[in-house]
């Protein structure tokens, strides 16, 4: 009798702490089951549009980049991107006929790809993230810029560009970032041009509009 009483004590002792909504175990609240796979994400998603500094071939050039990205549940994001470009900024007198020679042999072109981007405490209000594009371009000489329009593709190659973005929170759907990076590509194989005129680094700032 003793031993039924003393069951049915444990019985009812145990019943009670699951019929409670939290369980306090050592002084926390555990309230939720902690997993590497939870089922509800929170998925966002942004386009962006970027403008930089790089020397190209050994000369002051000009970025102008976009890029569409998914973000996954904040902390990482894919999606696609390219950069066009342009050297010999003193050439190009600010939209108007500079006046200049045409011995100077300028570079422009393109190149695009898939875009990985670890993002670094990304509720925080002021925050990082590391994109990197994976991808391949195209690039073509010329040596006046009012026939610009006309130039050719004269070689492809390929471009690994990693970045480090400090990305500034303004509202839900809008961010600012600066960033810094270096781009990596295979040798080029273009008359006046350096074989490692697009190596080197990048600077500049970018806009993102989207749903963080």
């Amino acid at each position: 009798m003793k031993t039924f009483i003393i069951a049915t004590i444990i019985l009812l002792f145990g019943c009670n702490l699951f019929a409670q909504e939290n369980i306090v175990i050592g002084g926390y609240q555990d309230q939720e089951i902690k997993t590497i796979f939870k089922k509800e994400k929170r998925d966002g998603f942004y386009g962006a549009f970027s403008a930089g500094y790089s020397p190209i071939d050994h000369k002051d050039g000009l970025t102008f980049g976009a890029r569409g990205c998914w973000i996954m549940d904040h902390f990482f994001s894919f999606g696609v991107g390219g950069t066009g470009f342009i050297n010999e900024l003193d050439e190009i007198g600010l939209g108007f006929y500079s006046g200049s020679s045409n011995n100077v042999t300028s570079l422009a072109g393109g190149y695009g790809g898939v875009i990985l981007e670890p993002i670094l405490l990304p509720l925080k209000p002021v925050h990082l993230s590391f994109p990197i594009l994976i991808g391949a371009g195209a690039a073509g000489a010329f040596k006046n810029y009012d026939y610009f329009s006309t130039y050719y593709v004269d070689d492809f190659f390929w471009v690994v560009e990693p970045q480090a973005e400090l990305e500034i929170n303004f509202t839900r759907w809008l961010r600012f970032a600066v960033y810094a990076g270096y781009r990596y590509t295979s040798e080029l194989n273009i008359s006046d041009i350096s074989k490692d005129a697009l190596r080197g680094y990048s600077v500049g700032a970018t806009i993102k509009m989207g749903k963080f």
